[in-house]
């Protein structure tokens, strides 16, 4: 099973989907922000990560391209996980090159296969999976 590090500063949310990646049997490591990721990817071995995009102290779209500039991290897979608008989110991952995006909305149903499935592949960086709803026309999620 692959090595979860999940970054969000909402202690909340961040409970809820530790709690769905544990139950599901992965080993993860919480963060409650970007400070400190990369000391916690080299010393266990971290496979995923699973980053929050809007925190205080630096948002995750900034700490997941810098993820992505590093070529220590290059085999690392990344999830951006938030509430925000399904649109705005699938064009943050685009531009950091994150693997997939699961709606905070979706994670209860989405996070886990996500997950396993970006732990067994080559984690190259590609153009993000979408697990979001489908947006209604004028409607924000």
């Amino acid at each position: 099973m692959p090595r979860i590090l999940l970054i969000d500063d909402d202690d909340i949310a961040r409970e809820f989907l530790a709690s769905l990646l544990r139950d599901a049997g992965f080993q993860v490591f919480e963060l409650p922000s970007p400070i400190g990721a990369t000391r916690a990817i080299l010393n266990n071995a971290i496979d995923v990560v699973v980053l929050d995009i809007f925190m205080p102290q630096m948002d995750g779209d900034k700490s997941a391209k810098m993820l992505r500039d590093n070529p220590r991290f290059t085999g690392i897979a990344i999830v951006l996980v938030s509430s925000c608008d399904p649109t705005q989110l699938d064009e943050i991952a685009a531009r950091v090159r994150a693997n997939a995006v699961v709606s905070k909305a979706d994670a209860r149903e989405k996070l886990v296969a996500t997950v396993k499935r970006l732990g067994r592949i080559s984690n190259r960086p590609g153009p993000p999976e979408r697990h979001t709803a489908p947006r209604e026309p004028g409607k924000l999620s």
